[in-house]
This record gives structure tokens, C-alpha cells and sequence, in this order.
């Protein structure tokens, strides 16, 4: 899929399903992303962010799932003291399951807001009441596919979270990784770092491709890990903004690949005693 130097994370043909883009859907570029601030879209903030009236279902919710996944996975997870503890936070992760958004927002030291495609808000049957729930709970929103209007406002919503001091998870490449590759980086979490003071926290997640693989219907019982890097604050804003955002972006994939590489070497280690 061919990557634009402009373009931003993508908004609007990944929503969690791993489906790649179609023909005629819209990438928002890094303009769109400042003209849309600069213009004051205001797409209002997804519930529990700054609601402390849902602090207990999100508790709970994340209660739950967090048990469940400990027990059913047994996941490694470090380095979550790298995550601020106050304060605007991009999550940036390397994406490999339609699980990842669920066991990062349930194993993150925070709550973290992530677009999630508006099916699973639609709580038809079961496991979407189960995810809708806790999508909802941890401040999730729903976001319509394959429309620019959609790819903007959901960047108006993910500067929203971040200025009110909240968490806004995105996967820099814009899509799940089919090979557990790592791709080139849209520039979209750049920019909304740039623009809001946001500090950036990389992650690295290995196994999640074997805990729920591409067409499997429920959660296979394989371990994963999940690796919270180093943060990197974000930069002052630079004129031109283009290749600033590129830099910024080179260097949050940078640090993603590290911590993958990292632990893909600790995890065949393992199976090879």
C-alpha cells in the first residue's frame, strides 16, 4: 500500500479489522490535519474522557478483561513506568492482531482512547456487547469507514483527548501487519504530537498474531508480550512542518522496531531452551 509523504495515521480504512484500504477511501494528510485544528472542528470528546462518573464501569470493565487475558495468555508486559503518569500521551504501537486495541487499553497503566470501527458500538451479539462495553468504557470511539469527513473528525477527536490531558492510542502504519512486519510510519501521530505537546510512548507487541489470528473466530491460549519504550517528548514546532513530522515519525517507528526485534529475539530464545 503506498504510503504518502504527508499522509497521516490512517482514519479511516483500519478500524481494528486488519481490512486493508479500498479503492477511492481517504488518507487525511498532515495539512488536513492542521487546518482542521486551526479551523476548531470540535467532534466532542468520547465518553471517560475527563468523566469521572464512568471511573467505576471502567474499573470494572477493565477489571474483567484484565483477568481474563492474564489468565487465559499469561502476557508479558514491561515497562509501564514509562508511561507518564499525568499529562497528554500518544500510545504508538506496532499492530498485529484485531485484539491489540483490547489488551492494550486493558493492560496500559492508563485509559487509553482508541478509534474502533462503529460495528462493534452496534452490540449485536454477544462478544460485541462484551467489546462495545468495554470499548465504551474505556473511552473508545466509533468511526465511520471510508469517508474524508470521517478521517478528519477523527483526528479532531484524537486532538480533543490529547488537550484535555488524555491517552489516545494509534497504530503509526495505518494497518495490521499480515507477516508481523513493520511498514513505513504515517505521520499522523507526529503531527498530533507536535500540535498538542503530546508525549509519545512506543510499544512493541510480539504474539498477539497467535492469540488471535487473522480469521479465527475467538482467542487462541498463546502467550504475548507487550513492551512500553521509552517516551519521547514531543518537539517544538519547526517551519516547515513537513519534514519535521517525517523526522518524528522515523523515530517513534525507530524505537517500535527495537522493542519488536528485542522481544522476537527473547521469545525464540525461549522456545529454543
Amino acid at each position: 500500500m503506498p504510503v504518502r509523504e504527508d499522509s497521516s495515521q490512517d482514519m479511516s480504512h483500519e478500524m481494528d479489522d486488519g481490512t486493508a484500504e479500498r479503492p477511492g477511501e481517504h488518507e487525511a494528510t498532515g495539512s488536513e490535519i492542521e487546518r482542521a485544528a486551526d479551523e476548531g472542528g470540535s467532534s466532542g470528546l468520547p465518553a471517560g474522557v475527563g468523566d469521572e462518573q464512568l471511573s467505576f464501569k471502567y474499573r470494572a470493565m477493565r477489571s474483567m478483561f484484565r483477568g481474563s487475558i492474564r489468565a487465559a495468555h499469561r502476557p508479558t508486559v514491561t515497562g509501564i513506568t514509562n508511561v507518564p503518569k499525568t499529562g497528554p500521551v500518544i500510545i504508538a504501537s506496532n499492530h498485529r492482531s484485531f485484539a491489540d486495541s483490547i489488551y492494550l487499553s486493558a493492560l496500559s497503566p492508563r485509559r487509553v482512547s482508541f478509534m474502533a470501527k462503529a460495528e462493534y458500538f452496534e452490540r449485536r451479539n454477544t462478544v460485541n456487547k462484551m467489546v462495545g462495553g468495554f470499548m465504551s468504557a474505556v473511552g473508545a470511539f466509533p468511526v465511520e469507514r471510508g469517508s474524508a469527513a470521517a478521517a478528519v473528525k477523527a483526528l479532531e477527536t484524537g486532538e480533543e483527548i490529547l488537550r484535555a490531558g488524555g491517552v489516545f492510542g494509534i497504530y503509526p502504519e495505518g494497518t495490521r501487519s499480515r507477516d508481523g512486519s513493520i511498514g513505513e510510519g504515517k505521520t499522523g501521530a507526529a503531527e498530533l504530537a507536535i500540535r498538542t505537546g503530546a508525549t509519545i510512548v512506543p510499544v512493541g507487541i510480539v504474539g498477539t498474531e497467535d492469540v488471535m489470528p487473522v480469521d479465527a473466530n475467538a482467542p487462541q491460549p498463546k502467550t504475548f508480550s507487550m513492551t512500553f519504550g521509552k517516551a519521547i517528548p514531543a518537539p517544538p514546532r519547526a517551519h516547515p512542518a513537513g519534514p519535521q513530522r517525517r523526522e518524528v515519525t522515523e523515530q517513534i517507528m525507530s524505537a517500535i522496531r527495537a522493542l519488536v526485534e528485542e522481544a522476537e529475539a527473547e521469545r525464540d530464545a525461549k522456545r529454543r531452551r
